[in-house]
């Protein structure tokens, strides 16, 4: 079994400020694409290269002082699909309905040191926190949302018995979730697809902490997650 907790942790990057941001946007009304399309492409070309995996082997070794391989990421996207404050650079033109944020998912259980063994220690929040931090700061990114997947120290059974309901989102592909809180923890769960597992969702957490209930239910009604499979 692995002694990772978390199975795999997506980063959701927020639109890039300063120059970045005109860059890109210049990019996108030059070829008369999207500013989603063009950030998307972008964030991508970072983290495909050599450079970019060489970036995230460096910051996850500096954050625990010795050398450490991730091996493998996934770059996705999470559609928003109604307006937002800070999706307003995403929208370009009139057209422009949805805004597709550039993901990032990365496996801790595939991280080993560079003779290629297992980790002794587990990769925690707080570390893809302090990592991320440093590459936001780096890129000029508005933002960046972090949320991972249990590797299976929360049982499901648990969460669905002992966990509070407190609101249902609709997903991308059209089904609904529902939000459960537990131990502190909010998790989301698709029940019409059984699609993934339990996530946690930093974001919405302090949200949720923060807020009244009838501005937790429209903040969740308004966001559609593309989740993956």
């Amino acid at each position: 079994m692995s002694i990772q907790i978390y199975s795999d942790i997506t980063f959701v990057f927020g639109p890039p400020n300063g120059d970045r941001y005109e860059t890109i946007k210049s990019h996108a009304l030059r070829n008369g694409t999207s500013f989603s399309k063009a950030f998307r492409d972008n964030v991508e070309g970072i983290f495909v290269s050599i450079k970019g995996e060489r970036l995230l082997d460096d910051l996850f070794s500096l954050c625990f002082r010795k050398k450490i391989k991730i091996n493998r990421i996934y770059p996705t996207y999470q559609i928003r699909a109604n307006p937002d404050d800070r999706l307003k650079k995403f929208h370009l033109r009139p057209e422009d309905r949805f805004a597709e944020l550039p993901a990032l998912i990365i496996y801790p259980p595939e991280f080993t040191t560079v003779a290629g063994s297992e980790l002794s220690f587990p990769i925690q929040f707080e570390d893809a926190q302090f990592v991320i931090e440093a590459i936001r700061e780096a890129f000029c990114f508005d933002w960046v949302n972090i949320f991972g997947a249990y590797e299976g120290a929360i049982d499901f059974e648990d969460v669905l018995s002992e966990g509070e309901k407190v609101e249902f989102i609709e997903t991308a592909n059209g089904s609904w979730a529902s939000a459960y809180k537990y131990r502190g923890s909010y998790f989301y769960f698709d029940e019409v697809q059984n699609l993934g597992p339990f996530t946690q969702y930093s974001d919405v957490q302090a949200k949720f902490d923060e807020i009244s209930d009838h501005i937790q239910n429209d903040r969740l009604n308004r966001v559609s997650y593309h989740l993956k499979n």
